[in-house]
């Protein structure tokens, strides 16, 4: 179930860069309420002053404007969901989220899912990954924004437009982030959340853009039941076809995986309890179970006949599965919402409610800000469009950037140093046994390395981040620079061993690829002791042990920067770390 895998990823060393990005645009929110607090005061001598109302309607017979009382339904919806919202905004402040939110959240839910659909989530999983705390940090005040506009805002524009915004960003996550609810996915089931706890979010704030007139007569909610009751009768038979598993693995090994996640004692141990009651035969009793209630209760929201008994034993059931297969969501791993079951739920109740509505005329004021606080409404909304905006900017942002943001080699190798000391010169062999000498490179900017041209391990890591950087670089920028790599080997350190390298790992293709090496170990040795690299040959027989460096030297051969290397097989790692080099490199030039 996405988000619920252990974030191992977190020990990445983003999360206190992430915390601290989000105490500054904390602060910055903190100013900005301030500032409009100062400036109403200064404006109207109170803080609070109310204003002339906005009707939405005309007048009654005294010219008094009135305005129709929101549906109970409706407010219940609309608090619930803002509600939720706030919530996940919240779960976004989890340590893990810029590492592990792709991992751990959104990869597993592409498994089994069709390949068009996994190439449409690559384009926001880039976002994600270039930029990892840009997108954690919009992510958390976006979505809190959102749950206070549906708070705050009942009626008028202001409202409206909150709810559209709710509409578009659920359903951006329900397919970006929820491969649309693994709904097209072999393993696919109402249990395990289908099809996406958001796009109940998102339905949600569709049905609070309608009129108030359609909440008259049921029509609204008969509507929504009806939609719901086919859903939930699609699944049921979905949930009944043979050989998709239902019948006698899927259920347990969820359950069971639900119950290793780190979590609360009490919890984990009421799953593995549970997974102990399937036994043999508990998965066939409890999917017969499921299928009979979805389509019982499917009928019945159709029908609206029988709710009084169907709805209270959907409710029981859903709370159920919400604790003994989705693990309530959230409390364990890095998951980001309740998962499907309450937002499902929610809205069940509130079309339920819906039922019987009836227009309920009222003589009082209608304002184009947000009423809920009283004379503070005007304010708190244009704070709450100032919050999404805070998230909006940093989300486009990662999406329009195609470059990679250097957080995460700052987090994993840590911040280079600055040395400034002139370059040694040397004379060296590249790999195709041409002599080079320092003396040819001034004027050009170089990016200097130490490599074992035997290791497998660290090394060629090494050399596929240098290529990254390189390959970034512009046209004119590639050629002020070079990429140096020296042989940090006292055994093999021959020509054909580094031509080797550069052929193996893919940098032939590098016109200013240079790997320097030397018969003469006396010669390297030199190379080394100036650049600070000492090297050690374990006695077992092992690969050379050597400090993974990087330097920049400028174009009058001073060593500018000396960057810790870290090597990663990841990728988003490997890109950010040569966007760190790239920014270096054109620093100097």
């Amino acid at each position: 179930m996405p988000g619920m895998g252990n974030p191992s990823l977190g020990s990445f060393g983003l999360a206190a860069p992430f915390y601290h990005r989000v105490a500054l645009e904390a602060l910055l929110l903190a100013v900005v309420a301030f500032v409009l607090i100062a400036a109403r005061f200064l404006l109207y001598g109170t803080a609070f002053r109310s204003t002339p109302a906005l009707a939405v309607r005309g007048g009654d017979e005294a010219g008094v404007a009135v305005r129709v009382r929101e549906p109970r339904a409706r407010a219940v919806l609309r608090y619930g969901f803002g509600a939720l919202w706030i919530l996940d905004g919240l779960l976004q402040l989890q340590s893990a989220m810029p590492s592990s939110m792709i991992s751990q959240v959104v990869t597993p839910t592409q498994v089994g899912q069709p390949h068009w659909l996994v190439t449409l989530m690559g384009w926001g999983t880039d976002a994600w990954i270039r930029h990892p705390i840009w997108s954690a940090s919009g992510v958390i005040w976006l979505q809190i924004a959102i749950g206070l506009w549906l708070v705050l805002g009942r009626e008028g524009w202001f409202a409206r437009l909150g709810y559209v915004l709710a509409a578009g960003w659920g359903l951006f996550v329900w397919v970006f982030g929820e491969a649309m609810g693994q709904t097209f996915g072999h393993g696919g089931s109402w249990l395990f959340g289908a099809p996406g706890g958001v796009l109940f979010y998102a339905v949600g704030a569709l049905i609070l853009l309608a009129p108030y007139a359609w909440w008259q007569r049921d029509k609204l909610p008969r509507w929504v039941l009806a939609g719901i009751g086919l859903m939930l009768i699609a699944f049921g038979v979905q949930e009944a076809l043979p050989g998709r598993g239902f019948w006698s693995f899927q259920i347990p090994d969820m359950v069971k995986s639900m119950a290793a996640v780190p979590q609360p004692a009490i919890i984990a141990g009421s799953l593995r309890g549970f997974h102990r009651l399937l036994g043999a035969h508990g998965s066939e009793v409890l999917n017969g179970l499921t299928v009979a209630i979805l389509v019982m209760v499917g009928i019945s929201l159709i029908l609206r006949r029988g709710l009084r008994v169907s709805v209270p034993v959907f409710a029981v059931f859903s709370v159920l599965v919400w604790w003994f297969v989705q693990d309530l969501g959230f409390l364990g791993g890095t998951g980001t919402d309740p998962n499907s079951m309450i937002p499902e739920l929610l809205l069940v109740v509130a079309m339920v409610m819906g039922l019987s509505s009836a227009e309920v005329p009222e003589h009082a004021p209608v304002h184009l800000w947000p009423e809920t606080l009283g004379q503070a409404g005007r304010l708190f909304g244009m704070w709450v469009v100032v919050l999404a905006a805070v998230g909006l900017v940093p989300l486009g942002f990662s999406a329009a950037d195609t470059s990679y943001s250097i957080e995460a080699a700052l987090a994993t190798s840590g911040a280079p140093f600055q040395i400034d000391r002139p370059a040694a010169p040397f004379t060296l062999l590249d790999q195709s046994g041409t002599p080079v000498s320092s003396s040819q490179f001034k004027g050009k900017t170089l990016i200097v390395t130490f490599l074992d041209p035997v290791c497998t391990d660290t090394c060629p890591l090494i050399a596929s981040e240098l290529r990254q950087a390189d390959e970034q670089l512009t046209p004119a920028e590639r050629a002020n620079t070079d990429v140096i790599a020296v042989a940090a080997n006292p055994i093999f350190h021959s020509v054909s061993a580094v031509h080797l390298f550069t052929d193996r790992e893919g940098m032939a293709s590098l016109p200013n690829w240079y790997f320097l090496t030397s018969p003469s170990l006396k010669s390297l040795a030199a190379v080394w002791q100036s650049y600070g690299v000492g090297l050690s040959v374990p006695q077992n027989g092992v690969m050379v042990v050597h400090p993974d460096l990087v330097y920049i030297v400028d174009r009058a051969g001073v060593e500018r920067w000396m960057i810790p290397a870290d090597p990663s097989d990841t990728n988003a790692i490997q890109s950010s770390f040569a966007s760190l080099v790239d920014s270096l490199v054109k620093g100097v030039q």
